[in-house]
């Protein structure tokens, strides 16, 4: 048998967290809520670390559990993650996101750029790159 944790009188049935009394049911309520939950000093819950840094929170949680925060910890009642403020935001490596460069062109021009890329023994795509890059063709 299980005794509230709140008011540790009373018995608890069954998966029950608190007793059926209202004071500990309003208790348990309040404890849930942000105000209740206050970071420590030197730490920002995973939202706020997420905002400062212009990253998504899932991001910061899936990073905590990874492990690539030093010193990141969850509140075993909230289950909120902190993160100490001067830990550094991991750098995702070989990935680079390039821009998709529309040409316009007409249908005259547009010959005339594929013919040339047949004479040079290119790709079209290859002989644009080269072209807009400023290299021998």
């Amino acid at each position: 048998m299980r005794i509230c944790p709140i008011c540790g009188k009373n018995l608890l049935k069954g998966r029950q967290r608190v007793c059926d009394s209202p004071i500990c049911r309003e208790e348990m309520r309040k404890s849930w809520y942000e105000e209740k939950i206050v970071a420590p000093e030197g730490y920002l819950r995973a939202s706020e670390f997420a905002k400062k840094y212009g990253i998504t929170p899932q991001a910061v949680t899936k990073n905590c559990r990874a492990g690539k925060y030093p010193g990141a910890f969850q509140d075993p009642k909230s289950g909120w993650w902190f993160v100490p403020e001067s830990a550094n935001v991991p750098v995702r490596q070989g990935i680079s996101r390039r821009k998709k460069r529309i040409i316009y062109a007409t249908d005259k021009e547009w010959e005339k750029i594929t013919e040339a890329a047949v004479r040079a023994g290119y790709k079209t795509s290859e002989f644009l790159v080269k072209k807009a890059l400023d290299k021998k063709v």
